[in-house]
Order: C-alpha cells, then structure tokens, then sequence
C-alpha cells in the first residue's frame, strides 16, 4: 500500500505541465496535491494519475481522465499546480469510490479543518450529480471526524456494512473510583465490548521505545477487562475481512442479551 502510495506521487509529479488542455488532476491525484490521505488501493490495483476534462474521457496504463463539468469556482492552483478544489475532490471522491474509501478521506478533511462537515454536505446538496446520489447521501449520513485516523474511519463504515450497532468514537473509559482508565478507538457502552484498532507503529511513537509502549498497552487492556468489557484488537489486514466483524457482532449481541 505505501508503495503504491509513493508510486502515485511520482506518476503525478510526472504528469505536472503534460496533462491534455483543459484537464486538471481530480480524485486520488488531487488527495495528493490537497495533502490528503489516499486510504487504500484495491487488491491488485496499479496506481494510475486522474484528472477530468469538460470534453472528453480516456483511460489509459497510466491516467485515467473523466468528462466531467468544471466550474471556475473547482477549479484551484496549488504550488503551481491546476487541481480540482478540496471540495469539489471530497464531492467527487464521495461520487466515485466505495464508502470506506470516501468517508476515510472526509473525516480527515474535516479532522484537519480543510472544510467544515456542513460546507462538504451544503456543496453536495447544491449539486446533485446525475448519477450515484445514494452513494454520495450515504457518505454524507457517515463522516465523524472523532475518529483519529483512516483506519478507524473504516473501522466505522465496516460496522454499518455489516450491521455491528452501538460503537461510538473515542469513549473515556473510568473505574470505580472515577479515575481515568482509557479512551478507546469504539466502545459499544451497552454490551460493554471495545474495539480498537491495532497499528504497530504507535508502538514507535512514543520516545520510551515501542517495549515499553507495549508492556503500559498490556496494562491498560487488563484494566479494561478487568472492569468487565470485551476488547477485541484489529489490524490493517482484518479491517478488509468480514471475520472479525462478525465475531464483534455476535459478542454485542450475546452481551446485550444478558443486560436487562
């Protein structure tokens, strides 16, 4: 994935002055200009530049151009370079990609303050495209930018897709007592399960060194357990798998059970 990623950068450094009159880079090429996320390639995808053009389309190895309208007011220059506007490239992100995709990328526009959630969704709803406006509305009923990073985004949108109720962004978590035992990636507050996502690299973050990191991470889910939750611990790989998912579901709904 991050070669692909740095694949991508390179491809759109090339195209940079060699693009067709009158296109300009849009979706993923234009995440990469705006420094936004590109949260995933699809299994086996090569990275290709895009752009759009008011006139025609073509697809080639290595761009892939759409005849799409632009307006003036879509159209930016950054360091040089002619982009679609970060609202127009949300819009068209939302329009073109799976939800997991968009909503990652939206959540971390709105987390970073490139636009405000109510200025992506004022742009969408004064613009109904011809097509695709269920996908864009389901965008649209998904984004939170609680979530922290691209990998709780989808986190969350897996949930919706496979019917896991309850979770919230970013739960404090006390004991008995009232002190502060952690705030976690989702907590389902009912049946008392926790997720949290699982990226190795927090570990190295952290100037105590990732041992360390580990051993107060151990510590901190045997607090969580012993307070009575579940804690289930996702990585990367299992984020793009239904498995765990349907583990997460089963226990919510084995735990909600037993609540009365």
């Amino acid at each position: 994935m991050l070669k692909r990623g740095e694949d991508l950068r390179i491809m759109v450094r090339s195209y940079v002055g060699d693009l067709p009159p009158g296109a300009v880079f849009s979706h993923r090429s234009a995440l990469i200009i705006h420094g936004l996320p590109v949260p995933y390639f699809a299994q086996n995808e090569a990275p290709c530049v895009e752009s759009v053009h008011p006139k025609f389309g073509v697809r080639r190895t290595s761009i892939l151009i759409r005849k799409r309208e632009i307006s003036d007011d879509d159209l930016v220059i950054v360091n040089g370079i002619r982009t679609t506007s970060v609202l127009r490239t949300l819009f068209d992100v939302a329009r073109d990609f799976p939800l997991a995709f968009a909503v990652a990328v939206i959540d971390a526009a709105v987390r970073q303050s490139h636009v405000s959630a109510n200025e992506i969704e004022s742009y969408c709803v004064s613009r109904p495209p011809r097509t695709h406006q269920a996908r864009i509305a389901s965008v649209l009923e998904n984004i939170d930018p609680r979530r922290e990073s691209v990998a709780e985004s989808i986190t969350a949108v897996r949930f919706v897709e496979y019917s896991v109720p309850g979770f919230e962004p970013q739960v404090v978590i006390r004991d008995e007592r009232g002190d502060f035992v952690a705030r976690t990636d989702f907590t389902n507050e009912q049946a008392g399960v926790i997720a949290e996502f699982d990226g190795a690299g927090k570990y190295y973050l952290k100037n105590s060194g990732p041992k360390s990191e580990f051993e107060l991470e151990r510590r901190r889910e045997y607090r969580l357990r012993n307070l009575g939750y579940v804690v289930f611990r996702l990585t990367w790989s299992q984020i793009f798998s239904a498995e765990l998912f349907i583990r997460i579901r089963a226990a919510v709904e084995q735990r909600t059970k037993r609540c009365p």
